[in-house]
């Protein structure tokens, strides 16, 4: 009966038109009525066998009713699969980083003590000794990197993590092969062994169990491989290739041992009775047995006082924790926008579909009924707009996956498993009910007379029908002008960064890192000959203009910070500043292009056994010299009877690994002085006439030069500085493209609406034309109920947008979340994406042809 009636319609829409086709319809269901009840039927509904074989009837239905109306099915499935895929990208890495439990057993008893600071190791051996709400406790050294050398004479940088014995037992891990560090391995000459990743025991030994037993030589020196680490094992970060035995042995003489190395990071297992606030309380107890054990400093006394004891499922991926949650957010917004698009499309289909409503009532179908198939509906296209949504993520993920920084946990696990899979179908369940609970809804209260008056009225219906649809685009925009005005901000924010001055001249220069053989540290004259031979076959190279050798560089993969004693500014040891620590080459300065201000450079004369010299940059002299001159003034080590070392010049100041934050103090000093010990490595510095022959000459030199050295790290420097803001503009990025979408669906939400009132005033718009109108005024009114429909939900987005912009502020550099450019900015694209979306029904309503219009009416 339906199929027949919606065949006819069609034909006479083509034959008579439209109003003529209504009136044809309307005839046609109250003849079928009238004659109904001498026909005895009670109701068409069959029993198929079940609910099961009735809801497959249903959705084979609904899909035909899909074909009938391709565009309004693509446009929805499409909606949904934007907003979908959105959520499933930004979960698979939120779960990953901070929701999935963490492979350990008893998790929930693991905790980070002194979360957020370092420690040393002589602290760690008195805490192991006096915490009694422990089961154990141990500490890790981040990930440094060691050359690995290999039998055929190669060698290579690898990434090495120290742990205690108790780090690894703390947390649970048991290696899938081998065994664990013994306590006595973390005692010097007793801990040559070493335990492999599991990537690494893959990549370099096929997996081969065989691998126990065999040797490593690292730095020169030779480690027993004792076990390998399950591959689940990512804590604190998955890309450590190798763990060895932190070494344990200080003696109480040696005060940075004690408290000065602040190198560690501790892990602890709670007793079963304990909690994380009492092993806080513990932990302010024994700061004074560290104090009472420190022979030379005494810290100070509450130096432990506001130490964190942090479940390490919080701790797990801090730094991340806060753009995630800002993501998270995002995506919600964009799922909400999605279900009031979705609803509008249902909503505008209802209204055209009445006189099918009007039909299903006469022969017998209930309000229940009629409310469950609108459900199934939106379930339908929610199940297509899901499997759509997690294609659309997969493909998202691949392309994310290698932009995600290191700071991310799991990082480079990130993917559509099982749980984001699940989580992603039950989101879309909430996401299809909520968009059909208004349609169902009007269905539901309907009667068959309600549905032929509304049938009946055509195309001539009232304003109060749409005033739902109305509202539901007016809060699409206001969603959206909150996103926009986020990305905004992130936008302004990255553009000022970009604008940064590092100090320095990137542009040209090229950079690498040589890991130096190991044994020469044992004699201070080889070492600083052979770092000087180093230096002078690179700058004989004919494609190298200018080269230097340096400790570390700006926005380099490591800094070296140092405290100092600061003759007649800082001399209380317990109170001493911590700055950058810089060993150069003499013309350092002008490879880097960093200025000089005042003083003098470093020369052949500062070298060993000549009195010992430094220079600092700007920053340096006004935190510790303002309004004074540095020329002449003494710093020294953090040690007793440390020499004097003179400061004799000053240069300007640089960025060191981040283009946000302000410049760092640093002190440099000659790499032939080599004061604190010698390198273990040098960075090069050059510029040349092409980077990429100039990092191929670097390369070339440094294997002819020695085959024992490992080269890493090669770039441009123009790339190291563009790296740095990486995560800034991720970050951006993807609000951009979640903003960019809430705008494009409400702008659909308001051609939408334009549309439909075009074609319900297509008589009223032929009338005003035959009475002179000019298309003009029809356009205006067109174009004053778009602004009516962007204005309100953008005054509303604003206030909003301003009232969480401080949660913005940690994001922002320079901008302020109340940045007056964005906030007025903003609604001016809101104004102009709105009259565009009107603009085309607009254009379509001032083209007809009045006469037709008329005689159709």
């Amino acid at each position: 009966m339906l199929a027949e009636l919606d065949d006819g319609y069609a034909r006479r829409v083509e034959e008579m038109g439209g109003p003529a086709a209504d009136r044809w319809y309307r005839e046609e269901v109250m003849a079928f009525l009238v004659l109904l009840p001498g026909r005895g039927v009670e109701s068409v509904e069959v029993n198929y066998g079940g609910w099961m074989m009735d809801g497959l009837r249903q959705v084979g239905m609904i899909l035909r009713g899909f074909r009938r109306a391709p565009g309004f099915a693509v446009l929805a499935v499409l909606t949904l699969a934007l907003g979908i895929g959105a959520n499933a990208l930004i979960f698979a890495i939120a779960d990953r980083a901070l929701f999935r439990p963490l492979p350990y057993p008893d998790a929930d008893r693991i905790v980070s003590v002194l979360d957020g600071w370092g420690t040393s190791p002589g602290s760690l051996e008195i805490l192991q000794r006096e915490m009694g709400t422990v089961a154990t406790i141990g500490g890790a050294i981040d990930a440094s990197g060691m050359t690995l050398e290999s039998a055929d004479g190669g060698a290579r940088r690898v990434s090495v993590a120290r742990a205690t014995p108790e780090y690894l037992e703390a947390l649970g891990v048991e290696p899938t092969l081998g065994r664990r560090f013994l306590p006595e391995e973390s005692q010097r000459g007793r801990g040559q062994v070493v335990l492999l990743s599991a990537d690494f025991h893959a990549s370099d030994f096929g997996g081969d169990p065989g691998a126990i037993g065999q040797d490593l030589v690292l730095d020169g020196d030779s480690y027993e491989i004792v076990g390998v680490l399950p591959q689940a094992f990512d804590f604190p970060s998955a890309r450590n290739d190798l763990w060895i035995p932190a070494l344990m042995d200080g003696s109480p003489e040696n005060a940075g041992y004690h408290w000065g190395m602040g190198v560690m990071t501790l892990i602890a297992r709670l007793d079963p009775a304990s909690t994380p606030d009492l092993t806080r309380q513990e932990l302010v107890r024994a700061q004074g047995d560290v104090r009472l054990a420190n022979p030379l400093w005494t810290p100070p006394p509450n130096m432990w006082d506001d130490a964190r004891v942090t479940p390490i499922q919080d701790a797990r991926g801090q730094w991340a924790r806060t753009p995630i949650f800002l993501l998270l957010g995002a995506v919600l917004v964009v799922l909400l926008v999605v279900c009031a698009n979705v609803a509008n499309l249902l909503l505008s289909r209802g209204l055209a579909r009445q006189r099918d409503l009007a039909v299903r009532t006469a022969l017998g179908a209930g309000r229940r009924r009629l409310a469950i198939n609108e459900i199934m509906e939106v379930l339908v296209l929610g199940a297509m707009g899901c499997g759509l949504g997690l294609l659309l993520a997969g493909a998202g993920l691949d392309l994310l996956r290698p932009l995600l920084p290191p700071e991310v946990p799991g990082a480079e696990a990130v993917g559509l498993d099982a749980r984001v899979i699940l989580f992603t179908i039950g989101v879309t369940a909430v996401v299809a009910l909520l968009a059909g609970l208004a349609p169902a809804f009007r269905v539901g209260r309907g009667t068959p007379g309600d549905f032929l008056r509304d049938a009946g009225r055509g195309r001539v219906g009232s304003r109060k029908r749409h005033r739902v649809t109305r509202v539901l685009v007016a809060a699409q925009m206001a969603a959206a002008v909150v996103l926009v005005t986020g990305a905004g901000l992130l936008g302004r924010s990255l553009e000022k960064m970009t604008r940064v001055d590092p100090g320095f001249a990137p542009e040209g220069r090229v950079t690498a890192r040589f890991d130096l053989p190991p044994g020469l540290q044992h004699d201070l004259e080889t070492h600083i000959r052979y770092v000087g031979e180093i230096h002078a076959a690179l700058a004989a190279d004919p494609m190298l203009d200018r080269v230097a050798l340096a400790s570390s560089l700006p926005f380099g993969s490591e800094s070296e910070q140092m405290a100092v004693f600061i003759d007649g500014v800082t001399d209380d040891p317990n109170a001493l500043p911590s700055v950058l620590r810089r060993r150069v080459t003499p013309n350092y300065f002008e490879t880097m292009g960093v200025p000089v201000l005042d003083g003098r450079l470093f020369d052949e004369t500062d070298g060993v056994g000549t009195p010992l010299v430094v220079m600092i940059d700007q920053t340096f002299a006004d935190r510790f010299f303002p309004g004074e001159d540095p020329i002449g003034r003494i710093v020294r080590y953090p040690w007793r009877g440390a020499p004097p070392m003179e400061i004799v010049g000053l240069v300007g100041g640089t960025q060191d690994n981040d283009l946000a934050t302000a410049m760092p103090a640093t002190v440099y000093m000659p790499v032939a002085q080599l004061p604190g010990g010698q390198l273990g490595h040098a960075v090069v510095i050059a510029t040349g006439r092409d980077p990429g022959s100039a990092l191929g000459a670097i390369q070339n030199r440094a294997r002819n030069f020695d085959g024992r050295m490992a080269v890493s790290e090669m770039a441009e420097y123009p790339e190291l500085l563009v790296d740095s803001l990486a995560v800034p503009r991720l970050l951006t990025l993807l609000l951009v493209l979640f903003a960019g979408s809430t705008l494009v669906l409400g702008c659909i939400g308001v051609y939408g609406v334009a549309a439909f009132s075009a074609r319900e005033r297509i008589r009223e718009i032929g009338v005003r034309m035959t009475l002179g109108a000019h298309p003009s005024e029809i356009r205006k009114r067109f174009f004053r109920e778009g602004l009516i429909l962007a204005i309100p939900g953008g005054v509303i987005g604003l206030v909003v947008a301003a009232a969480v912009g401080r949660s913005l502020s940690a994001f922002l550099y320079e901008v302020s979340p109340f940045d007056p450019v964005t906030f007025i900015t903003v609604p001016l694209i809101l104004v102009g994406a709105a009259l565009l979306a009107v603009y085309g029904p607009a254009r379509r309503a001032t083209r007809v042809d009045p006469a037709s219009v008329l005689r159709e009416g």
